[in-house]
């Protein structure tokens, strides 16, 4: 069991090494192919040369360290809250369907306003700190997490609801032993779409609210001519971003093997 879960994880590793073999390619191949100036569109060597061995890379590494950290915590605060979130309502939901035909409109209306729109707004309710980019995280997090989980939770087949009524089970058993674990995929799905929602909701909201982070790097960077902080940057929180998302991949196939494995 640990050597096929080892052969299973060399092998999604290589295929990510294979990913950014491929993403480095097209990002070379997309800037000679539209013939953008060396100065704007930092090739990966620029990159390279900007975070480890150009004069100052060792002060260039601490920066976008530091700011890599607020981005990580704005993307990470709001992508728990609201996954949890989502699960919770789906959960109310699922129980009560009266009351998503009374909730899930408005959420939807809501959801359909361009973040770049809602940002301002949340930002004068909220104030420009970690509130703020939370609430905007948990908006981008919020309501696809929320339709898969209800979704998973709702995919019980009717035979298995007969029968556990058929013994004398309530609704709730219904809920607890048949549709929670029934929503199990569905939940780490949306665990591992959330990522680059996530992380996109914290960059928009540094660019437009708190100036901090990536988001707020990047932006500065871009209107001082800083192309090659503005890059590193745009490279790093990509990576990451990548990385998470690999991550939570292969944890959502071991589990669902596990779950495959037990039923």
């Amino acid at each position: 069991m640990i050597g096929g879960t080892g052969r299973f994880v060399a092998r999604r590793v290589g295929t990510l090494a294979a990913a950014v073999v491929v993403a480095l390619a097209l990002w070379v191949a997309v800037l000679e192919a539209f013939d953008v100036s060396p100065l704007i569109g930092k090739r990966p060597w620029d990159v390279f040369a900007y975070v480890v061995t150009a004069e100052g890379a060792a002060d260039h590494r601490a920066t976008i360290a530091a700011d890599l950290a607020v981005t990580v915590r704005d993307a990470g605060i709001g992508y728990v809250v609201g996954l949890a979130a989502a699960f919770a309502l789906a959960v109310v939901f699922c129980v009560s369907p009266v009351l998503e035909r009374i909730v899930m409109p408005t959420a939807m209306v809501l959801r359909s306003i361009p973040l770049v729109v809602l940002t301002p707004l949340i930002t004068l309710i909220f104030g420009i700190g970690q509130a703020g980019v939370t609430a905007i995280v948990i908006l981008v997090v919020f309501l696809p997490a929320l339709a898969n989980i209800l979704y998973g939770l709702r995919s019980v087949s009717g035979e298995h609801r007969d029968l556990v009524l058929a013994y004398g089970g309530s609704s709730w058993t219904v809920l607890r032993k048949v549709a929670l674990p029934a929503a199990v995929p569905s939940t780490l799905a949306s665990a591992r779409i959330a990522v680059p929602s996530a992380v996109t909701g914290a960059m928009i909201a540094e660019w437009l609210s708190t100036g901090q982070g990536l988001g707020g790097a990047i932006s500065k960077a871009a209107g001082s001519f800083g192309y090659d902080a503005m890059w590193a940057s745009a490279i790093t929180v990509a990576a990451v971003t990548m990385l998470a998302y690999a991550v939570l991949s292969i944890v959502d196939t071991l589990v669902q093997e596990r779950i495959g494995q037990l039923s």
